[in-house]
């Protein structure tokens, strides 16, 4: 079983090391794979970012029920309440995964990934708030679809910054081949 609770619990400068780390090998990993096992781990890294959210938001859940429509209403409360802002930046590490992998599972064709990608994410998460307040599970809040949909945007930056380094890759190798055919 995942031990969601040991990283949960974890000081945050290290969650934020981890995140990191897991950031950075993702990105690398898809530089240095080709296209078609890229797509592959992306699709089954997706799959598998999306149950790990259902089984953690809905599936873990103890009764609850409580409703917050109030956009950055959190905010307002992380001074009486500190251990809001680590269920905050929790709920954007939850989605960083998912951020990461859809870009990277979108078939090849689609343009606008990461524009794709982040509305994907806000609706899981509307969803999963949805399925929380109707089944009485925890707290639905307008405030975790904020924070994950942010996560989703944070992961698919990963996309961004690939196309832009894959590029420029591509245009060293196109000067070094004219540069050679002068010659």
């Amino acid at each position: 079983m995942i031990n969601f609770l040991h990283f949960y619990a974890q000081p945050m400068n290290i969650v934020y090391l981890e995140m990191a780390g897991m950031y950075l090998i993702w990105l690398i990993m898809m530089l240095l794979l080709p296209k078609k096992p890229q797509r592959i781990i992306s699709t089954i890294c997706c799959v598998l970012s999306v149950g790990l959210i259902l089984f953690f938001t809905i599936y873990k859940r103890s009764q609850g029920g409580e409703l917050s429509l109030i956009p950055f209403i959190s905010f307002t409360k992380i001074k009486e309440q500190p251990e809001i802002l680590r269920s905050m930046q929790m709920n954007i590490f939850l989605f960083i995964p998912f951020g990461l992998s859809t870009p990277f599972a979108l078939p090849e064709r689609l343009r606008h990934k990461v524009l794709l990608t982040v509305p994907a994410g806000m609706v899981i998460s509307a969803c999963v708030e949805a399925c929380q307040y109707f089944f009485s599970l925890g707290h639905c809040e307008t405030d975790d679809v904020i924070m994950n949909t942010i996560g989703a945007f944070a992961g698919a930056t990963a996309f961004l910054i690939y196309t832009a380094i894959k590029k420029l890759i591509n245009k060293r190798r196109s000067n070094k081949w004219k540069h050679i055919r002068k010659s």
